[in-house]
């Protein structure tokens, strides 16, 4: 009988109880941009629109995609490239960090992109409407 240790196929612990735990979803998504850091709450998503990006005019340097994530207390903005392959994790809530990377790099096809975020600070309820314009002004009364 050979040993766990040297058995190929125990590539992984198997689990053999009653209760399976995974990890607790993130209570808060991370966008990270040039200049900061903004923590919003996973459950305040209210909804998210990816639509193409009108500064893209078929520009191969420019970032066809944008996504609005509409918050209660913000709107943020991605551009990128194949953003919709991000979509699925944020549905599932799986989505912890987005990181803004200006220079493609080493571009994962299989991956998103995102090359721009854009947190716009809002108390203003007209903004969660729809309204899907970037850049976004604020108005106080």
């Amino acid at each position: 009988m050979k040993s766990e240790k040297t058995s190929p196929h125990k590539s992984k612990q198997e689990f053999s109880g009653c209760v399976e735990l995974v990890p607790p979803p993130p209570a808060f998504i991370e966008f990270i941009d040039a200049d900061r850091l903004w923590g919003l709450p996973m459950r305040q998503l209210i909804h998210f629109v990816l639509e193409e990006n009108p500064e893209h005019h078929g520009k191969k340097t420019v970032p066809p995609d944008q996504l609005h994530l509409f918050y209660g207390t913000a709107v943020v903005v991605l551009r990128g490239w194949r953003l919709e392959l991000m979509l699925d994790h944020l549905m599932a809530g799986r989505v912890r960090r987005v990181h803004a990377e200006k220079h493609l790099g080493a571009l994962i096809l299989g991956e998103a992109w995102v090359s721009e975020i854009h947190v716009v600070p809002s108390d203003n309820a007209s903004l969660l409407a729809g309204q899907t314009e970037f850049p976004v002004t604020i108005k106080k009364s």
